[in-house]
């Protein structure tokens, strides 16, 4: 018996686990003809092979264009130890190898409960310049792991809106709990000691809700707590629209995220109403935006930026291979998030590339279609007129690109020139001719003249950096 396992890649957690008894060769790879198949970008269509050999011993084979890599080196044919962690490429997924009925401790099917243990995100701040509470020792008790965003029963269906579960509200207004560490301060939000929360606006069933973060003319964000979880609440505000059309949309919306379960996209945890509102909750993600990181470090080097940009098409691929597709619809440099704090300018190319988490799925101004609200320079042109499409999500990839290469905003790079109105990359100082070709397919302004998904963008992408270092 042999059995291979995907861990999360920051915190080493399982993800999904998969176990062979009898296969005398098991295939990993992008390919649906593999016995492990891994939609990532960087993954090649058959990229591994785990082979038997007498005495019930295995080897490593790799096959990946990417290479594959252990303990940082790249390898081409070794044994196969218990217990070992193999990476596919410099920036992929990592995969550990079980010889025997031995599992992983902690882990249970598809490493559901493994990825309950609260932990504290290795970062200064936090997206929106947060610090991460401390967390208890004790795990919370909801069924959920740490990247599936399905409903918080596990064994139930996604939740329907007639089935809804209607939470029951406690008013507990700046309630102190008990908390009697020293620690704890008033100005505090949650004590160091025990990580509690120390003031209570509201409960809303077992969710305490924290602060209000962001509240407009449509929405309201909140922080909330639950059994040593720091998460998020999304809800429509009531009354907003008296048509009811955007409550339609932003259901629609939850109950497809709900569904989805990828590194690169934080949890969805919970739909329900309370107090005839429509609430989603949400992972909380730390770390520093793409928009902070420019801002803090400059400009990229075009080596990184495409290694960041591979997390997003892979991303990507996978949103847009959901039945139905799943689109972004908000893609920029706020919404991507990186959860280390190392100074990207100063990884080597050795250095495993910060792994990034796409945020704003959740814009009801974006579902509403409200193009006033458009940020200006990344979205496609027939996203704001009403029509998005999967293009629309690639479309933004080129404006992004062009401010991680040069830390200018891509406002100022559209013009009426020889192709009339659209974004011209080859007026950007500093870029490649091979990325100017990327963008300007990226950002054509018909999208059938673009990309035809994200994996043909990350391929091109590969390519671009291959023709620069070739010149260099």
């Amino acid at each position: 018996m042999i059995t291979l396992t995907l861990l999360h890649p920051i915190q080493s957690t399982p993800v999904q686990s998969w176990t062979f008894e009898h296969e005398p060769v098991i295939r990993i790879g992008r390919s649906t003809d593999n016995h492990v198949i891994l939609y990532s970008a960087v993954v090649s269509r058959h990229h591994v092979e785990l082979r038997q050999l007498e005495n019930n011993q295995w080897e490593i084979v790799s096959l990946g264009a990417n290479g594959t890599y252990l303990d940082g080196k790249q390898i081409s044919k070794v044994p196969v130890l218990d217990g070992v962690v193999i990476r596919l490429a410099r920036s992929g997924p990592n995969i550990q190898i079980q010889l025997g009925s031995g599992s992983i401790t902690g882990s249970n099917e598809k490493g559901l409960r493994s990825r309950l243990q609260p932990t504290v995100p290795s970062v200064e701040g936090t997206a929106n310049g947060d610090q991460a509470p401390p967390t208890l020792s004790k795990p919370a008790k909801t069924e959920i792991d740490n990247s599936t965003t399905t409903q918080t029963n596990e064994a139930s269906p996604p939740p329907k809106r007639e089935a809804a579960v209607v939470k029951p509200v406690a008013d507990v207004s700046e309630t102190n709990l008990n908390c009697t560490h020293h620690r704890a301060a008033e100005d505090m939000a949650f004590c160091p000691d025990c990580g509690q929360p120390l003031k209570v606006l509201q409960a809303i069933g077992d969710y305490q809700v924290i602060k209000t973060l962001v509240r407009d003319r449509l929405g309201t964000t909140q922080l909330i707590w639950r059994e040593g979880q720091t998460l998020l609440l999304k809800s429509v505000n009531a009354g907003v629209d008296t048509s009811g059309e955007l409550e339609k949309l932003f259901e629609a919306r939850a109950l497809a995220l709900l569904k989805l379960e990828h590194t690169a996209v934080p949890r969805f945890i919970d739909f329900f109403a309370y107090e005839r509102q429509l609430c989603l909750v949400i992972e909380k993600v730390y770390g520093k935006d793409l928009h902070q990181v420019v801002s803090m470090q400059g400009a990229l080097s075009e080596q990184l930026v495409v290694n960041l940009m591979l997390q997003v098409c892979d991303a990507l691929a996978y949103l847009h291979q959901q039945s139905p597709p799943v689109l972004h619809l908000d893609l920029r440099p706020d919404n991507i998030v990186c959860r280390n704090v190392m100074p990207l300018n100063q990884a080597s190319a050795d250095t495993p590339c910060s792994q990034v988490m796409l945020t704003g799925f959740v814009s009801l101004q974006t579902l509403k279609m409200d193009t006033q609200s458009a940020v200006i320079g990344y979205q496609a042109p027939e996203q704001q007129q009403g029509h998005a499409s999967l293009a629309s999500d690639l479309f933004a990839l080129g404006p992004i690109l062009v401010y991680l290469l040069t830390a200018k905003e891509p406002g100022q790079f559209y013009a009426h020139r020889e192709q009339g109105f659209r974004f011209y990359p080859e007026y950007v100082p500093g870029l490649s001719p091979a990325m100017v070709g990327v963008i300007r397919r990226l950002t054509n302004p018909n999208p059938a003249e673009r990309f035809s998904d994200a994996l043909e963008v990350a391929e091109a992408l590969n390519q671009a950096v291959s023709a620069t270092s070739e010149k260099l």
